[in-house]
């Protein structure tokens, strides 16, 4: 052992991990202080460099066996805690929302009861103001039974009309001045004086009778009296509105049934033709 060669102890250490304690039983202290020196210097030139990627040295604040992208218990409790309190900030507004419809629902209930009560008063409303507009159309036709109209006699200025109709009527019906004077309530003409120059026509006059007897008399008789048609005026029912736009409709329908031979006639409002009402 101890003819053994420097190159071959040095490359025995290198090769293989023998033991000190048997080297140093083998060698020399001094050749074992050489075989050290000539090691270390081997050791020192094998270094390895260092990686060109070296791997990133974890914080202290990151868990120790953690992955990137890894879901932890902490971050699946934090996402939990945010979504329910989202659940309990919806259901809140769904509680508002669904306290919002029922009063909207109840309030649509009581409007639609109070629509139909107000549906129920228009129709009684509508009957009873139709049922008012007949009996006010009535009272006014027979009010107007006791009226003849007068047309066709010019206007004068200054004129007496009462006093020149009573004159006529003295003609018409074989009754004395005083008589008339207490038949004839009053008289006057219709509308708005108007210049002779741009209206030819003369208004109309209303007698108002205080007797209907008188008032029958005097319209039966003239349509025969000679003074009617030496004047060139005319006695007329007095008719409303609506009743004389309505025998303005049914005139021609009159006219018709008495060329086909029928009996007809006009009434307050209606026609009568064959004893059956034809209204406009």
């Amino acid at each position: 052992m101890a003819n053994v060669s420097k190159a071959a102890k040095a490359q025995l250490l290198t090769d293989h991990d023998y033991n000190l304690t048997a080297l140093r039983e083998a060698c020399e202290e001094e050749e074992i202080e050489e075989m050290e020196e000539e090691n270390r210097k081997m050791s020192h030139n094998h270094t390895p460099l260092p990686s060109p990627n070296p791997k990133k040295m974890k914080s202290k604040n990151q868990d120790v066996g953690k992955q990137p992208g890894e879901i932890t218990n902490e971050t699946s409790l934090d996402a939990i805690q945010t979504l329910i309190k989202r659940f309990d900030e919806q259901d809140d507004r769904l509680k508002a929302f669904e306290s919002r419809m029922e009063a909207n629902t109840q309030a649509v209930r009581e409007n639609k009861e109070e629509i139909s009560k107000v549906k129920e008063e228009m129709l009684l409303l509508k009957k009873e103001n139709a049922s008012l507009k007949q009996i006010c159309l009535e009272q006014a036709r027979y009010k107007r039974r006791w009226d003849l109209r007068l047309m066709g006699l010019p206007e004068k200025d200054k004129e007496d009309t009462r006093e020149t109709v009573i004159g006529i009527l003295t003609r018409v019906i074989p009754v004395s001045v005083e008589k008339l004077c207490e038949s004839v309530d009053t008289v006057h003409r219709l509308g708005k004086k108007n210049d002779a120059a741009t209206n030819r026509m003369p208004r109309p006059i209303i007698i108002q009778f205080a007797l209907r007897t008188v008032r029958d008399e005097v319209w039966r008789r003239s349509r025969e009296a000679r003074v009617c048609r030496e004047m060139n005026i005319q006695f007329k029912e007095d008719f409303s509105k609506e009743d004389r736009e309505a025998r303005a409709k049914l005139w021609p329908k009159v006219q018709e049934a008495r060329r086909n031979g029928k009996k007809a006639s006009l009434r307050e409002g209606y026609a009568l033709i064959d004893g059956r009402r034809v209204d406009p």
